[in-house]
């Protein structure tokens, strides 16, 4: 029986627990997840096995003495036990907590130590490298393992995540008492320059977000929709997507590693209508035999492309839309800290403001206007805002807006000075308020008397035939302070030198804006979301101008 003040929480509050248990109601023979592992189907779950699983779960941690507030760490790839872990804790109040599954023992301890999880959920194939450091890890109380590969054995003392989902524990709705501002999450910024910061997302925020992209988006996004579930679920977009399709009620395909062959099978096995899509990604099958007809096979089914990543030609981008006449395509941007709404470039502005973006603003990447729900303005170092046509910082006000930093308020405080939230990425604003973003502010490379973008040089070698990606950074240097040193990796099959690149850079970019040096490399390193690793090619790059 619940108590009045219960009963009285549970009948208007915003809890992100509550969406499934919803969903589940109007659609309970509905496929919530079809889950990939290894290229080969291994479950499917609907909707009313979905929430059974999650309220056994989540019983079972109350009856472990998990309570709302405490951290419950998560590190796996995707699986639907991570679906389930992520909306079990947001129906009890305990704080997702996910964890890059990238990271190694020295990293992960310092992540623990930050968080403080009272339990700490792993899937087997990572289980090696948490059981090396479990010794060192004094607020976990329990480990979990998730069992995937169902080769490796239960570490001692260890407990089964699946034991935890079973008819041992009892399906009730396990209510708690949650408000809007209480925290929903804690999801790790990628890290690229710097070690992460804890970013509190509340249950509001998360309401916010999925409120503004039904606005946003539309019946473009229905619960006929079939998504691919590729983003990784530590990373905010991947929890992002998850909710957003369970909100709606539609399937996704969960793969559980984005492996390049594995995702190819999936596009070949399933008819998608919504993804998420780095450009580069087509334009290397088109240069790929018979590459039209193979991106009409495996694309031809899209309604819904957002698109995100390496930046691509304005030329490109029209040729791609030309042959999947019944996509509906968008560019993105957002921050972990916005939940992580920012601002989108619709189909119908998409080719326009790329154009717009090389003819007035040296290709910074058109990104389109606010969110339903946002307000952004550009300001100068002093907070006074910049008319249309200058550079300055994005700053924002929305009820996505993070809570803040975790143990950080200096930092917090820093970030929200003024009554503003700071983005800390530099960007342009036209006329018609939809805005072009230039660059991280600490991305800036400072060489001699001038500020380069790096992003800038980066759109600029990216359009080169021969280019596949690349990366652009400031490197120390003896006489420039900072030079301006370009990472390039050439498309598949095809061979270009660093001079090239060099003599190609001469040709479109003002002379100080010229990579000092070009350095060819097979692949980039990369985090799972797909973002540069910068910080490691600083690290191994660091003396290069001072052989």
């Amino acid at each position: 029986m619940m108590s009045e003040e219960l009963q009285r929480n549970v009948m208007s509050r915003l809890c992100v627990g509550d969406i499934l248990r919803r969903v589940a109601l109007n659609k309970p023979d509905k496929e919530a997840f079809i889950y990939s592992y290894a290229g080969e189907v291994k479950r499917h779950i609907t909707y009313k096995e979905l929430n059974t699983e999650v309220n056994r779960f989540a019983n079972a941690l109350k009856q472990m003495g998990v309570k709302k507030g405490d951290r419950v760490a998560m590190m796996s790839y995707n699986c639907i036990q991570y679906a389930i872990y992520i909306l079990a804790l947001a129906k009890i109040g305990a704080w997702i907590t996910p964890y890059n599954y990238s990271l190694i023992g020295r990293e992960i301890k310092d992540l623990v130590l930050h968080s403080e999880p009272v339990m700490f959920i792993v899937e087997d194939n990572l289980s090696k490298i948490v059981l090396e450091i479990s010794n060192e890890l004094p607020s976990v109380k329990n480990f979990v393992m998730i069992n995937l590969n169902g080769k490796t054995s239960l570490p001692d003392g260890w407990l089964d995540f699946d034991d935890l989902c079973s008819d041992k524990f009892p399906h009730d709705e396990p209510y708690e008492i949650i408000n809007a501002d209480d925290v929903c999450c804690m999801m790790y910024t990628s890290g690229t320059e710097a070690m992460p910061k804890g970013v509190l997302n509340t249950h509001a925020n998360w309401y916010a977000a999925l409120l503004s992209g039904l606005t946003d988006i539309g019946t473009l996004m229905s619960e006929d929709s079939l998504a691919l579930g590729v983003a990784p679920l530590f990373h905010v977009a991947g929890m992002a997507n998850l909710l957003s399709y369970v909100n709606i009620g539609a399937t996704t395909v969960m793969l559980h590693r984005p492996d390049p062959e594995f995702v190819m099978k999936a596009f070949k096995s399933f008819k998608f209508t919504d993804s998420v899509l780095a450009p580069t990604v087509v334009s290397n099958l088109l240069n790929m035999p018979d590459g039209e007809n193979l991106v009409k096979t495996l694309f031809g089914s899209f309604r819904l492309v957002t698109l995100y990543g390496s930046p691509t030609t304005d030329a490109m981008m029209k040729k791609i839309m030309g042959l999947l006449p019944n996509a509906y395509f968008q560019n993105y941007y957002g921050q972990s800290e916005m939940t992580p709404l920012g601002t989108m470039l619709k189909f119908p502005d998409l080719l326009r403001k790329m154009k717009e973006s090389n003819e007035r603003f040296d290709g910074a990447e058109a990104i389109g206007q606010t969110h339903a729900v946002v307000e952004m303005k550009v300001v100068d170092e002093n907070d006074v805002e910049l008319p249309p046509g200058e550079i300055g910082e994005m700053v924002t006000r929305s009820p996505a807006v993070m809570k803040g930093y975790y143990k950080e308020e200096e930092k917090t405080n820093e970030t929200f000075k003024n009554g503003w939230h700071h983005t800390g990425d530099l960007a342009v604003m036209d006329e018609e308020r939809f805005y072009y973003f230039v660059d991280r502010k600490k991305d800036i490379i400072k060489s001699g008397a001038e500020n380069i973008s790096s992003v800038e040089i980066e759109q600029w070698i990216a359009n080169h035939p021969k280019v596949g990606e690349c990366c652009v950074l400031g490197l120390f240097h003896p006489k420039w302070v900072e030079a301006t040193t370009a990472f390039v990796v050439p498309k598949h099959g095809e061979s270009v030198t660093a001079e090239d690149i060099r003599q190609y850079c001469k040709e479109g970019l003002a002379g100080y804006k010229v990579p000092k040096k070009v350095i060819m490399l097979e692949e980039l390193p990369k985090l799972p979301s797909g973002k540069f690793l910068k910080r490691d090619l600083k690290v191994k790059y660091k003396n290069i101008y001072e052989e």
